[in-house]
């Protein structure tokens, strides 16, 4: 093993710079595009299959579409060219490194797009599937990280786990991905390096296995776990390292989410760093051990390869390939920023907080102070009321009257717009807020974008209000469809809403639960009141592709119900204890107190 280790090392520090680079940049390039791939696949899936939402009600009916089954296979596709060339660079580095050739990272890349295209014409299309089984056997962990934390994949996931077959199914893919991969070790070196056919690259990896299997396969399984420790040791110091600033510099109150969510980030930043040097690690250790086995085989010669600087392209059409991959980089990476991206959003349900008329227990409802408390507090998504001024214009407010909160007993259609600014909706909450305004929709509108999601309750003036179209007016001029959802106790308003609009989700809202009231196609989510929240509400939404969204909740004991229920949306005055709830964990909690403790003694 120290061999190996020594050989494996002086194999990576001849191209280590370059390769690092090459990556890196490949990497950050193809996720991007790779991600918006898959969002405007699984957009595309689920419109051509009817659906608004994904639920577990409909998970499988949806999977098993031929049109879902089609981007998969496109989605696979690509994923394993993007795959291909990466491995394909990595073997040209090692096979230029062993006969002390330093490679560029443009080069790397070229000859990683040449060894794909060598393939396909060679016809080794079996090659694909030894390549898909190698990577995700070496990234096993980490795509074990990935299914767990990122919609939809820990969706599709936990779908196929509550089914009587899901675990033995999983377990008996595993094993089959491990069977592959074993004996197939030296196939894609035998495939690209020694251009030879994936059968007789499937022949040549068995024989320099033979008597040497076990130890192969000890020394790989060893170069992963020390990938893995070494991910996780790296993780345990960045959170406490992370714990002792919360401890230090953020509010009480918000500790626990906040810890938790720098804790994700970290984790991200660690499984890309853990990702790249798994693949190296893994394909040094392969390529090494390639040669000492070949070596020894004296019956071949040694082949002989010749990685010039110079490339059947000329540096122009390489600038330009380049440039064009890191533009549609660029562009992916702006339309997720922009537009959002439903892998992250709620497309793919799982439990989301909703913070009732802003967070109305730290700040006065339905104002500018509790929109920003709301966003602090992180809160998926804030709910706020709209109303119309005498003058039309869109503002906040909840109640038929303005007497609770301003001390009038007008209602806000009765005062124009100027009128209603000269009023003091903080008093009444508490001192610190006096002089808290009301805001209009545009300011929270301008506020929120990129920051957080809404949702625009629409209060029912009358069928011939025209507040419907002003809503919708001003979440297409900011382009806020994506980051929107619209909802109303008035069924006319989302009909107009979505007539207008098909694209914007809509909600209808309801204080009880009767009928068939989850089958109408034009509303994508039934907003209900907590306690006739139950199982059967659930699967007959979730069966229609709708899904519930749970008010007003306040109370630890009801946030425990809906969550071993598994609702969608949670929407309360108090979302930090919401969060608590629902992502709570105990070793966070552990550590924050225990840094506490230390930090004051």
């Amino acid at each position: 093993m120290k061999q190996l280790a020594r050989e494996m090392h002086q194999l990576i520090k001849t191209n280590f710079k370059n390769l690092l680079i090459f990556e890196v940049v490949y990497r950050l390039i193809t996720g991007p595009i790779y991600l918006q791939l898959i969002n405007y696949g699984l957009q595309f899936s689920l419109k051509r299959t009817g659906y608004s939402y994904l639920t577990l009600g409909n998970a499988w009916r949806f999977l098993l579409n031929p049109w879902t089954l089609a981007m998969i296979l496109l989605v696979g596709s690509v994923g394993i060219l993007f795959v291909s060339i990466e491995i394909g660079g990595l073997l040209a580095s090692y096979s230029g490194a062993a006969y002390s050739l330093r490679l560029k990272p443009v080069t790397i890349f070229l000859e990683g797009v040449r060894s794909v295209f060598d393939e396909v014409r060679k016809k080794n299309i079996q090659l694909a599937g030894v390549i898909f089984a190698e990577f995700a056997l070496i990234n096993l962990y980490f795509v074990y990280r990935v299914l767990t934390h990122v919609k939809p994949l820990d969706f599709v996931m936990k779908t196929m786990i509550k089914e009587p077959w899901g675990k033995p199914v999983g377990l008996g893919i595993l094993i089959a991905v491990v069977l592959l991969v074993i004996p197939s070790v030296f196939a894609v070196h035998g495939c690209i390096i020694e251009q030879k056919s994936f059968r007789d690259s499937m022949n040549r990896s068995l024989d320099l296995l033979k008597g040497r299997l076990g130890k192969t396969v000890f020394r790989l399984t060893v170069c992963q776990l020390a990938v893995v420790f070494v991910m996780i040791t790296a993780y345990i110091f960045c959170v406490i390292f992370a714990g002792i600033l919360v401890v230090l510099f953020v509010d009480k109150k918000l500790e626990f989410a906040f810890l938790m969510e720098v804790c994700d980030r970290i984790e991200w930043v660690l499984l890309f760093t853990s990702g790249v040097a798994a693949c190296i690690i893994h394909f040094a250790a392969v390529t090494v051990q390639y040669y000492q086995y070949s070596n020894r085989m004296n019956h071949e010669e040694r082949w002989n390869f010749n990685y010039s600087s110079e490339t059947p392209y000329g540096k122009r059409q390489v600038a330009a390939g380049l440039i064009i991959m890191a533009g549609a980089s660029v562009l992916c990476l702006f339309d997720t920023a922009y537009n959002g991206n439903v892998i992250t959003k709620s497309m793919v349900v799982e439990t989301e907080i909703t913070a009732h008329r802003g967070s109305s227990k730290t700040a006065p409802e339905n104002t500018m102070a509790a929109v920003v408390a709301a966003v602090e507090e992180l809160a998926d998504r804030v709910e706020i009321d709209v109303q119309e001024t005498a003058d039309g214009k869109v503002v906040l407010c909840h109640d038929n009257t303005l007497k609770r909160v301003a001390g009038i007993n007008k209602k806000v259609s009765d005062l124009t717009y100027e009128e209603i600014q000269k009023l003091d909706v903080g008093a009444w909450f508490s001192n610190e807020y006096a002089g808290e305004k009301i805001p209009s929709l545009e300011e929270v509108i301008e506020y929120t974008k990129g920051k957080i999601d809404l949702n625009i309750e629409i209060k029912n003036l009358g069928t011939r209000s025209l507040l419907p179209e002003k809503v919708l007016e001003l979440v297409k001029e900011y382009d806020m469809k994506d980051q929107c959802v619209i909802t109303s106790t008035n069924l006319q308003y989302l009909y107009r809403i979505k007539d207008m609009e098909p694209e914007i989700k809509t909600g209808y809202i309801l204080s009880a639960a009767y009928g068939n009231y989850y089958s109408d196609d034009r509303i994508d989510f039934i907003s209900i009141r907590s306690s006739f929240v139950v199982e059967s509400v659930i699967e007959k939404c979730h069966e229609a592709g709708k899904t519930i969204h749970a008010w007003t909740v306040n109370n630890r004991s009801e946030m425990e119900r809906l969550k071993v229920l598994g609702v969608d949306n949670i929407i309360t005055d108090y979302p930090l204890q919401v969060r608590e709830v629902l992502y709570r964990e105990e070793v966070t909690e552990n550590l924050l107190e225990y840094l506490r403790v230390l930090l004051k003694s």
